[in-house]
Parts: structure tokens; sequence; C-alpha cells
């Protein structure tokens, strides 16, 4: 069966390599996935995820909930919740496993994806360079619809490589229930699977028919949510109305946010090579690319992921001021780029491709350190707060308030309002107002480490510092 990359023990690895993969690896992969989670840990951040919490709630108390709006219309990400829910507690906890449930699964359906494309090895390299990916690792522990989407699409993609050349109709059609469940996951994934119609009209690798099979599995799982739409509802596109009218209000200077920008002609390329959420992945690419061409490889069983990920990338930069130039819109093309630079490093020799792999690892490791992993220290702050003296009433400003919402509840708190004897501000702000509490704010993990060494970088906190004020 052709791949992309010699398997291991044909080029630089030899019997001693094999049996370190085949013993080794996966605890390696393991690893680096639990220290990369562990580096990039943010846990609950009181935005999509609490949305998707209240959705799976309704859920969980044995009430069928059509979505009331379309980040409750998820339903294999809220179901799945639902289930921790139901398991755990409306806790913390649920959202917690949650994240670290779908990480995981991300983690092996891609290096199993990657493993059936690049070989043994190949596979190996593509499996470290996901799980320590800034922008999935971060996932491991903030609960979200990107790994969800990304996994059913590699799991399809999967089953639908694993056809090539013999195309049973049965694991077609189950390929394309995968593609059904990655658009319940989030409507994106359209872009993604529009990669196959290219596939579809070349009548190669795989046959017509086989993507037809896939088309009519993906339309069952449509259908049967639209028959649960129109039950609940009476509108079988229920789901629709609620994705495409969400944003009317969305800022798309938001598109700045944590991107270089120049100009829309190179945007796209700026947000995957000059960003901390893929590090040097799609730098190494490049010569991943120009490697393997010059190799004359067998490209059949890296057509699907390519035809997806390339599809991805263009359709988003296309649709750059519907969509945002988030990060995480470009997963797929951030599966396919770490598939090619896992094929590559496995025709290197053994002491190159561990040194290529083990810089990308440690870098994608760094970008986690310095990344915000406290996105709402001001909410987590007036939590905290409240509870050191439930007596007190306690105010803040608007939005602080809406994100301190969840935990306030969480924690059984009612002593913060839209009035209150005290008030959380920044300490810029508290002028000559007596400080009652001061809330320093935390270290990002560089900055921690940073401190620790006696060096104090104000850059590397996760926010500004907080105080506790009288207002009268």
């Amino acid at each position: 069966m052709a791949t992309l990359a010699p398997e291991l023990g044909t080029r630089g690895g030899g019997a001693n390599a094999g049996a370190v993969a085949r013993l080794s690896w996966p605890l390696i992969i393991a690893l680096v996935a639990a220290v990369a989670v562990v580096c990039g840990w943010t846990g609950f951040i009181a935005s999509d995820d609490e949305l998707y919490y209240g959705g799976a709630l309704k859920w969980a108390a044995g009430e069928p909930f059509a979505g009331d709006s379309h980040w409750t219309t998820r339903f294999p990400l809220v179901l799945t919740l639902a289930a921790m829910i139901k398991l755990v507690g409306a806790a913390p906890l649920a959202l917690h496993l949650t994240a670290l449930l779908w990480f995981a699964a991300f983690v092996v359906v891609g290096t199993l994806l990657a493993r059936s494309i690049a070989g043994e090895r190949g596979g190996w390299f593509a499996g470290l360079l996901l799980a320590s990916m800034p922008l999935i690792a971060v996932g491991g522990s903030v609960v979200n619809c990107d790994l969800p989407e990304a996994t059913f699409l590699m799991l399809g993609a999967w089953l639908l490589i694993g056809e090539i050349g013999r195309a049973r109709i049965g694991r077609c059609v189950l390929a394309g229930v995968c593609f059904g469940l990655a658009i319940l996951c989030r409507e994106t994934a359209v872009l993604a699977l529009s990669g196959l119609g290219v596939l579809f009209l070349a009548g190669r690798p795989l046959p017509r028919w086989a993507l037809l099979a896939a088309g009519g599995g993906a339309a069952a799982v449509l259908v049967g949510e639209a028959a649960f739409q129109y039950l609940m509802t009476g509108d079988a596109l229920h789901r629709y109305s609620l994705a495409f009218n969400h944003d009317s209000s969305l800022d798309r200077a938001a598109n700045e946010e944590g991107n270089l920008l120049v100009h829309p002609a190179v945007d796209p390329l700026l947000v995957v090579l000059v960003n901390n959420e893929f590090a040097l992945l799609f730098w190494l690419a490049i010569p991943a690319l120009i490697a393997l061409r010059r190799g004359g490889m067998d490209w059949r069983r890296f057509a699907p992921v390519a035809a997806m990920g390339a599809a991805s990338f263009v359709l988003v930069a296309l649709l750059a001021h519907k969509l945002v130039l988030n990060p995480r819109y470009f997963t797929p093309s951030a599966v396919a780029a770490a598939i090619l630079v896992g094929a590559w490093l496995a025709r290197l020799e053994w002491r190159r491709a561990a040194a290529f792999a083990g810089v990308a690892v440690a870098l994608n490791l760094l970008m986690l350190m310095l990344q915000n992993n406290h996105p709402r220290w001001a909410s987590e702050a007036l939590a905290t707060a409240a509870a050191a003296d439930p007596a007190r009433i306690i105010t803040s400003d608007r939005d602080t308030l809406l994100r301190a919402e969840q935990r306030l509840r969480w924690a059984g708190l009612a002593n913060v309002r839209a009035e209150g004897d005290y008030m959380l501000v920044p300490e810029r702000l508290a002028g000559e107002r007596p400080v009652v509490a001061r809330y320093p704010a935390p270290w990002r993990p560089a900055g921690a480490i940073a401190a620790w060494m006696g060096v104090e970088i104000e850059r590397l906190k996760a926010g500004e510092d907080m105080v506790l004020v009288r207002t009268r």
C-alpha cells in the first residue's frame, strides 16, 4: 500500500528504531500532549464555552433542546458536555473533561490519519506536531467546537483513504456520516468538504460513486437533524437560520486581534506563517512540499486531506470579512501541513529528523507558555473578591459582571450586583478611592518562570492588577 513516506526501518532507522516506534512513540506523543495541555491550560473563559454549557444543561436535565443560538445547535459537542454533566455534575470539571476528551480524540484520530498517509514513522512525527500545536493544545482545556469538527473531518478522511483502490460502499457511507457530524459541529466544515468536489470532478483517486456514497451518508445525518428541528420548532432549517444570522453585530476589527495584517491579498498567509498558534508548522511545510515533490511520491492517499486543507484555506481567505481571520478556521489546513511535515521528516536521517521535530515541539511549547491563559482575569478576580466576604455587595464594569456570572453561580454567591458599596477596578483607575483589597494579575507560564528567576516582565502578566475599592 503506497504512502507518502517509507515505513520506519527502511531508511535511517533500522530494527532498533522500528522497535522504538512500536513501543515508545505512543507514550512519547501522550507525554508531549500532556505537557502541552498543562502549558496551555486555560479552562473556563466565559465565552462560547458558557453557551455550550447552557445548552448542555437542558439536555442533561432530560429535555430535548433544539437550540436557541448557533452555539447550542452544535449537537455532537453539546451532547458530549451533557453526558459529562450527568457523569460528574454541573461543575467546571464537566467542561474540563469534555475538552480533554475531544483533545485526546483529535490527537488519536489525527495520528491514525497521518500514519495511513505518511507511513508509521511519518505518522508518529505528525502526531507529535498535532499534539503540541498551540491552537490544538489550548483546546485541551477550553470547550470548543474546533476539535470535534476537525476530528470528524479527519475520521471521515481516514475512512475514505482506506478505500482507495477498493472502495467499499459501507465505509464510504460511514465516512459521509462523519462528515455530516462535522457539519453539525460547525457549518464551516462545508468549506473543507468542498475540496472533495474537486476530487469528484477529477474522478480520482476515488471513484465518483464512492464520493457520492459519502455524500449520501452526510445527507442522512443532516436530514435527520432537520427532522428533529422540524419536530421541535416547526422549522426544519432552524439551525441554519440561527447560524447565518448570528453575527450581524460582530466587530470586524476582530481580524486585527492577534494577527499581523498588511493587505487582504496576503493577510491569510500571514495568519498561518506569523502566528503563535502555529509556530513553525507552515514554515516547515514549505521545504517538506519541495522535498516530497522531488521525491516523486504517490500523492493519491494525501489527496483528500490536501484537497480539504487547500479548499478550507482558500475559502476562509475569500470569506475573511464574514468569518474573521481566526486561526481556528485554518485547522484543516494545519492538519494537512502537519501530515506533510511528518512525511518529510520520515525521509530524513534519524538525527536530523529528531532535531527538526524537537525544535518544532519546543517552539510549540514556548508559544503555549507565552500565551495568556487567564483571558478573563478580571472576572476571576471578581469571583475571588466576592467569595472573600459574601456580606459585601460588589460591582464592576458591565463586561466583567457578565463574564463572572457563571463562576458566581458555581460558587453559590449572590453578592455581585449592578450597584454596590464596593467596586472591582484596575489599579490604575482606583484614583483616590480607599483600596480594600488587591488582586495582582497572575503570570503567564513563561512570566512565572522568569519571576521565579528574579526577572519580572510586566508584559508577561495575564492582565492588569485589580483592586477592590470602597464606592461610598
